[in-house]
């Protein structure tokens, strides 16, 4: 196999080309783009070029190529290697530090051993050479004992030289990521079980938002984004393409919807082809996203039926488990309103028996001029709230894009009533890792509710625990009406856990602690019950919050019942305090 590699015999390039061809016969080129052209006309099989170094980034040359030589698909990315890379400074035979005045490398192994340089050599001369290789195949033909190159060690027996010291690079994790290519395509289905990456170039047009709408194409189906780099477009000032590495080949599911989305919202896309991954030594092994749900063959069962897990499924969340015979109480406000209010409540609920702590960083309300709560600011004062009481903490997410910055937080993320039916939400949250505490929608059959928790569970999140709030009937004494026929049935035809909300249901507080044992005499395993230091006074939902008295009198009832259903989901005598 003849190998094209932008450098000559003892190159970085020449021994990353290796690890894919080991008897290669190396092609030397002096540009990057001779390396293409090499393979273009048939004077080599393949090409290796370097695209990328953990200290200095970008390998520009390479980033510029890329369009004009696999946009039109008559070369084909084959393979990924991570090459580390260690520098030497060497000399002819007996030359010292001290004799140096210049030292001759490739730009980028010179910054690569900036640091090294400006210590030991401050005065000498730094010349940019073609190659690192080069350099030393040029201080070797000129003999001027003044002169020394920067390379890789083995270089130094190719051209018989001295090293002077070793290990010289700024960082000892240093490793660059070359690519290779072929004239032809590889034959043969792709195997799956080997992972695979995809890069491609974006242009998108110049209004607001344009770039954050082709990452979201990414993430909202669950596609790992490894690397984004920008290139100001030639003959257009000012303007830029965007070049993505993802992984995932382009034929699997999920990467092709995201393409298709992305070609539809972009002005232009080049896939640049899909390729092996790294799979040598510090390789990131992923786990393997699903094929989406409805690219995969239904199950004879719903994930959710109890048939599924006759005993039950146990959710932990921190060190509470829900779902077993212990009734799990979840207090806390509305919403995250100040420090001192949330650390306050905290502490209270904490002391008269809570399990875990919930509090509304985004809170969404019927009026946009309501208070929508304190954002990301709500969620590190719920974290310190974590710290101070050791209560787990269960906030809501409200839209996909904000999964993972409240996952980053929170213990367990709630989705409310209102997005029960947001599917994108659904799916994020499933591939979230984070447990998920899923209300019912006031206006939802417990069918749906039901189909609700399937699109998490087949995202591949098994941690679910579904949640009664109430349900809007002709009623209007109160909020809602609490079903409490849903939870004695949900729990017959789920595995899930099944906790009652009543303070959403109620809306009135005086009812709350009576609807609160109704439900677990229902079969619920635990209750949610808002909790405000000054209720009349909160800034949402006061009229439902207990305050601290109120909700020990409850805690301590709820501690005093027995068990009012076993995990089987067969009935149980009834004792309630």
């Amino acid at each position: 196999m003849r190998v094209a590699i932008q450098g000559t015999r003892g190159a970085f390039s020449e021994a990353a080309a290796r690890l894919q061809w080991p008897d290669m016969e190396t092609v030397s080129c002096r540009e990057v783009g001779d390396v293409v052209t090499a393979v273009r006309e048939g004077r080599a099989e393949a090409g290796c070029l370097a695209i990328e170094n953990t200290l200095v980034g970008s390998v520009t040359p390479t980033y510029d190529l890329l369009q004009y030589a696999f946009g039109d698909g008559d070369l084909h990315l084959s393979r990924e290697i991570r090459l580390p890379v260690h520098h030497s400074i060497m000399g002819l035979a007996g030359a010292r530090l001290d004799q140096i005045t210049k030292v001759l490398s490739h730009p980028v192994a010179l910054g690569q051993c900036r640091i090294w340089l400006g210590r030991q050599l401050p005065n000498v001369t730094l010349v940019n050479a073609w190659d690192t290789a080069g350099s030393a195949e040029i201080v070797a033909r000129e003999a001027d004992p003044t002169q020394a190159a920067i390379c890789a060690r083995h270089a130094a027996d190719a051209y018989g030289l001295t090293v002077i010291e070793d290990r010289i690079e700024d960082d000892p994790t240093n490793q660059t990521r070359f690519l290779t290519f072929t004239a032809q395509p590889a034959g043969g289905p792709v195997d799956e079980s080997i992972p695979r990456k995809t890069s491609l170039i974006v242009w998108t047009d110049h209004r607001p938002g344009m770039l954050a709408a082709v990452l979201q194409a990414f993430a909202a189906r669950g596609v790992n984004l490894t690397s984004l780099q920008s290139r100001p477009e030639r003959s257009t000032p000012w303007t830029y393409r965007f070049y993505f590495d993802v992984e995932g080949g382009s034929e699997d599911p999920r990467l092709a919807e995201a393409l298709e989305s992305i070609e539809a919202l972009a002005s232009r896309i080049v896939i640049l082809g899909s390729y092996t991954a790294w799979q040598g030594e510090g390789a990131v092994v992923s786990q393997a996203a699903p094929r989406p749900p409805h690219l995969r063959a239904k199950p004879d069962l719903p994930l959710f039926d109890r048939r599924q897990h006759p005993a039950g499924t146990v959710v932990t969340v921190g060190s509470v488990q829900i779902g077993g015979d212990r009734p799990v109480i979840i207090a806390g406000p509305c919403s995250v309103e100040s420090q001192e209010m949330i650390l306050q409540t905290a502490q209270a609920v904490a002391a008269s028996g809570a399990d875990m702590l919930r509090g509304g960083a985004f809170k969404p309300r019927t009026s946009p001029y309501d208070f929508q709560g304190l954002g990301a600011k709500g969620l590190k004062l719920l974290a310190e709230a974590r710290e101070q009481t050791g209560l787990p903490v269960v906030t809501e997410v409200m839209g996909w894009e904000e999964v993972p910055l409240v996952a980053r937080y929170a213990d367990m993320l709630q989705i409310g009533a209102r997005n029960m039916q947001n599917f994108a939400l659904l799916r994020a949250a499933g591939r979230s890792g984070k447990p998920i505490l899923l209300k019912r929608g006031g206006g939802a059959t417990i069918e749906e509710w039901l189909h609700a928790a399937e699109y998490i569970l087949s995202s591949g999140n098994p941690n679910v625990v579904l949640c009664e709030r109430g349900i809007r009937t002709f009623e209007r004494a109160t909020r809602h009406t609490l079903d409490l026929n849903a939870v004695a049935l949900v729990r017959e035809r789920t595995h899930l856990p099944v906790l009652a909300d009543p303070s959403h249901a109620a809306g009135v507080r005086s009812i709350v602690p009576a609807l609160a044992l109704a439900g677990l005499a229902a079969g619920a395993q635990g209750v949610i019950v808002e909790v405000h230091p000054d209720p009349d006074h909160a800034m949402s939902d006061g009229d439902q919050s207990l305050d601290f008295r109120a909700f020990a009198e409850l805690a301590a009832r709820i501690r005093g019942s027995a068990p009012v259903m076993p995990r089987s989901g067969s009935p149980a005598p009834v004792t309630i305090a």
